[in-house]
């Protein structure tokens, strides 16, 4: 195993119950799909549309920020290089849903970059998720399923708002029936005076 995601349950193809997934993502389409914590849509990076849509349907807010989710840490370097140590290490050792604000490299839309030149990252902490970043060979670009103006969190499929269902054009039929976690990752940057920041 050379792959840096060290969770040995990442490894295996693709269920049933979301095999279209990839073919989706890679038509341009967006795909609702159940995360470690939340329900998200995603799109593929190399489908700069399906991105613009994503983020028309999921606006910014102090509660959804688009995200990049990466199969390991490999892939995540090979992206945004300028990450501190400090915030790799934690990223090593953090094993619940965790989210990094870090410097954008090169190979990063600037769709997805703040006024910070920083965009957010994290590992894929669940299965599903790690194996379509792996087919796709590139992260997944991911909001939280949540409309503008929404404050709930969907950390279950019934909490999804309708317009948001309705614009996916792939829904996974995984995990529908459960409770995810009632939370948001959690989120740090490397502050300018040395030290981590946790953010709400």
């Amino acid at each position: 195993n050379i792959r840096t995601n060290p969770l040995p349950e990442m490894h295996h193809p693709l269920p049933p119950l979301g095999s279209q997934a990839l073919s989706t993502l890679h038509a341009g389409g967006l795909v609702l799909l159940p995360t470690a914590n939340l329900w998200q849509l995603a799109a593929s990076i190399h489908h700069p549309p399906a991105v613009q849509r994503l983020l028309r349907v999921c606006p910014a807010s102090s509660v959804n920020r688009s995200e990049l989710v990466f199969a390991d840490q490999e892939d995540l370097f090979d992206w945004c290089p300028k990450i501190h140590p400090r915030l790799y290490t934690l990223l090593s050792f953090h094993k619940r849903p965790l989210t990094l604000l870090v410097p954008a490299g090169k190979k990063v839309p600037l769709a997805l970059v703040d006024h910070n030149g920083e965009v957010a990252v994290r590992l894929a902490m669940d299965s599903f998720c790690y194996r379509l970043c792996e087919d796709l060979e590139a992260p997944l670009v991911t909001c939280q399923a949540a409309g503008l103006g929404e404050s709930q969190l969907p950390t279950s499929f019934g909490k999804i708002r309708s317009d948001v269902l309705r614009t996916a054009d792939y829904t996974v039929k995984r995990r529908q029936r459960e409770e995810l976690n009632p939370s948001r990752a959690v989120a740090a940057r490397y502050g300018k005076d040395g030290e981590i920041e946790f953010l709400h």
